[in-house]
């Protein structure tokens, strides 16, 4: 598949494995907390791969960037103690070569490409001295129990 993006010709390359970070290049190697148990278990759209990115609320920082195939399950560990905002950026046709935020980075979806978000303030906690797990399934779909609105790679 080639496609035609600001001047430039991108092909599909092989998809990455789960719990790849694409983008650590530009956001850093991921954060961790070995000594907590807060986990994240995220389900990707059966459709549709995706980027799963966790943003700290309070520092701004995106502190993972995980490819998730679709249909498949990732377990976010370690996941330090603080509040998180989710942002995603699905599609299909992956390409390692493709431009991420103008260029910053590579690596990027060529086919039905969209990025979300949730419409809440955070999405989850994890409180100093208790560990918890988050259960997110992404579906591509009206009336879904997570409602998200359009967003944008500026966002992430």
């Amino acid at each position: 598949v080639k496609v035609e993006n600001n001047n430039s010709k991108y092909y599909a390359t092989t998809r990455p494995q789960n719990g790849y970070s694409p983008y650590n290049s530009y956001y850093g190697k991921g954060i961790y907390n070995n000594n907590t148990d807060n986990t994240i278990k995220v389900t990707a759209p059966v459709s549709s791969d995706i980027v799963f990115l966790l943003k700290n609320i309070y520092t701004g920082k995106t502190i993972r960037n995980e490819y998730i195939r679709g249909g498949s399950v990732f377990r976010l560990t370690g996941v330090p103690y603080g509040k998180y905002k989710f942002y995603y950026l699905h599609g299909k046709d992956w390409s390692a070569n493709a431009n991420f935020k103008g260029g910053l980075a590579k690596g990027n979806f060529l086919k039905n490409k969209s990025v979300g978000k949730s419409n809440k303030t955070f999405d989850c906690e994890f409180e100093e001295g208790y560990y918890g797990t988050y259960e997110l399934t992404l579906q591509l779909r009206s009336n879904g129990n997570l409602t998200t609105v359009k967003s944008s790679e500026n966002d992430l």
